[in-house]
């Protein structure tokens, strides 16, 4: 037996405003860090980030606080068709929170896909391509989502389409850039390994990456197998998908930082070689040849490099200290 109605739209309320607590938290370590750490450690305060952090926040904010004034317009009244009425103000301002918030939350992944190429065009052009059609599948959702009289409310069979193609764009989307990134930092650190020894913490790099767009990829593939089935249960990811985009962004900024301030020296021994002097001779033209021993001396090479997160001069160098 499915959920019933009020039944999704309860738990959508409970779930939401739990990952809101965790947005919050999140969004206050990583305004922290952005603002205060790094600029203590001299590294330059991407403002892009910081901008896109408060944004997810107040978004986030928003969307669970209109989810409140709803249940509390259908409790106090008993009309439960509130719930169903995207023509309302309500339901149009919480349709356009949850197509933005991923929105944003993909245009920063090709923007870290972007950084991560040396900012190189022709890298993103497919994430981009597919973000504009999110886009355009988005506003269609919600354009006719708020001209919307039937008592199925999201469920409508002629929204389905829309909604599982702007999905089903998303899921795509982050597959794509999210394996770019990985892929670039792979093979980088498949050419340092030659040169450097030590722990480059590339493989942490690259699981931050992945678990990060696995949160929010599962959240998608939820929604669009509920949409599919026309469950009311889509309620429960489509407004916790809000907060749970803000959340994997945040979660980057805070995992790199706490595993990544501390300078990790890495010694490099690629180019290290004993050379031994003792086994150099003099020769003279004129009167034939003269060894001279000459007491062997070892040199001994080495690097120290230091791993900064914060620096994207040589991302060649350091792996992973990007800028995300």
């Amino acid at each position: 037996m499915g959920l019933s109605l009020t039944e999704a739209r309860l738990l959508a309320l409970f779930f939401t405003d739990t990952f809101l607590g965790i947005h919050l938290v999140t969004m206050g370590m990583a305004l922290w860090i952005q603002l205060h750490k790094d600029p203590a450690r001299g590294k330059r305060t991407n403002w892009l980030l910081v901008i896109v952090t408060i944004i997810m926040g107040v978004v986030g904010i928003l969307d669970a606080t209109l989810d409140i004034v709803l249940n509390i317009r259908v409790w106090t009244t008993g009309d439960l068709t509130l719930f169903t009425e995207r023509a309302s103000w309500i339901n149009i301002e919480k349709n356009v929170n949850q197509f933005v918030q991923p929105l944003i939350g993909d245009a920063i992944l090709i923007y870290r896909c972007w950084v991560v190429y040396e900012r190189r065009w022709m890298m993103i052009v497919v994430p981009a391509l597919l973000w504009v059609a999110t886009c355009v599948m988005s506003m269609f959702t919600m354009v006719l989502s708020a001209d919307i009289a039937s008592t199925s409310g999201i469920n409508a069979a002629f929204l389905t389409p829309f909604i599982s193609s702007a999905f089903s764009l998303t899921v795509a989307l982050n597959i794509v850039t999210t394996s770019l990134i990985v892929l670039r930092i792979w093979n980088i650190s498949r050419d340092v390994r030659r040169y450097s020894t030590g722990n480059n913490k590339v493989a942490f790099v690259v699981r931050i990456i992945i678990e990060s767009g696995l949160l929010y990829t599962l959240t998608a593939v939820i929604i669009l197998g509920t949409v599919v089935a026309k469950s009311n249960a889509d309620y429960i990811p489509g407004d916790c998908l809000v907060q749970i985009t803000g959340i994997a962004f945040n979660m980057i900024i805070i995992r790199f930082d706490d595993n990544l301030e501390e300078k990790s020296s890495l010694q490099s021994h690629a180019n290290s070689r004993a050379i031994p002097l003792g086994q150099l001779t003099a020769t003279s033209t004129h009167r034939g040849t003269v060894v001279r021993e000459i007491p062997q001396m070892r040199i001994h090479v080495s690097r120290d490099t230091e791993v900064d997160k914060g620096s994207l001069t040589d991302p060649v160098d350091t792996p992973g200290a990007w800028d995300v």
